[in-house]
């Protein structure tokens, strides 16, 4: 097939090398994320390269080699800091080798980096062991503990980083937007947590209207619904899970 388009008189530029072209890409793509990300990459890329050397690995990955990795570091580290390393590893390693994605899907590095879901029962032996703890950080644990859970949120987003470089406004909970009641609390979401459709279905909104508000398909909002959990409990609940007294 000839393409012809109009004509145009481009600038004479000079080819890159395979190996430029995959280097400037490599700066492109680490500059696409946040500062925090890149530096948690950058370690996660390190740790990786470390074990590959002292254990005489080669570091082009493989199902094998992530699964070994994974129950080495568990040893080390938390095993939720192993899944992140993964995520980074594959981030900074995808120029050089295009499908790491797919070998960290691979059902043997899956299972190795699996973990037990936090339970209620863990949650009451941690009341029962700081409840009548004196220490404001006995009970801020606990705040952050039963709020994560209950929330559904992550740990990251309810704590401050020290390190200035990290820190975002814009992912921060405000304390003016709590709001006690006399058997529990709300809070507004940060703007890049915001989401009308949970909003929506909190308000006893039909799902269906909700849909077509969002000028979803079928298939898309089904897929939506299984994947945000929040939104699920409000469809079923149909009502704002506290409700003032």
């Amino acid at each position: 097939m000839n393409i012809t388009g109009t004509s145009s008189r481009q600038p004479t530029r000079a080819p890159w090398t395979r190996e430029r072209l995959v280097h400037e890409r490599s700066i492109a793509l680490g500059f696409a994320l946040e500062s925090s990300t890149r530096a948690s990459y950058s370690s996660a890329l390190h740790s990786y390269l470390y074990f590959c050397r002292i254990h005489n690995f080669a570091i082009q990955p493989t199902p094998d080699t992530f699964s070994f990795y994974v129950v080495f570091m568990c040893h080390h580290i938390r095993p939720k800091s192993v899944d992140s390393y993964l995520s980074g590893i594959c981030s900074e390693l995808e120029p050089f080798f295009p499908d790491v994605r797919t070998v960290r899907r691979s059902s043997l590095a899956i299972a190795t980096v699996r973990k037990l879901p936090l339970t209620r029962a863990q949650l009451r032996s941690s009341r029962y062991h700081y409840h009548l703890s004196s220490s404001h950080d006995d009970k801020l644990f606990l705040a952050i503990l039963f709020t994560a859970f209950n929330g559904l949120l992550r740990i990251g987003e309810l704590v401050w980083p020290d390190r200035q470089y990290l820190q975002d406004w814009r992912k921060v909970i405000m304390r003016h937007s709590v709001t006690t009641y006399t058997r529990g609390y709300e809070f507004l979401l940060p703007a890049h947590k915001a989401d009308r459709a949970t909003a929506l279905a909190a308000e006893g909104v039909p799902p269906d209207l909700i849909q077509a508000a969002g000028r979803w398909s079928s298939d898309t909002f089904r897929i939506y619904i299984r994947k945000n959990p929040t939104l699920l409990a409000s469809l079923i609940l149909g009502r704002p899970a506290m409700n003032e007294d």
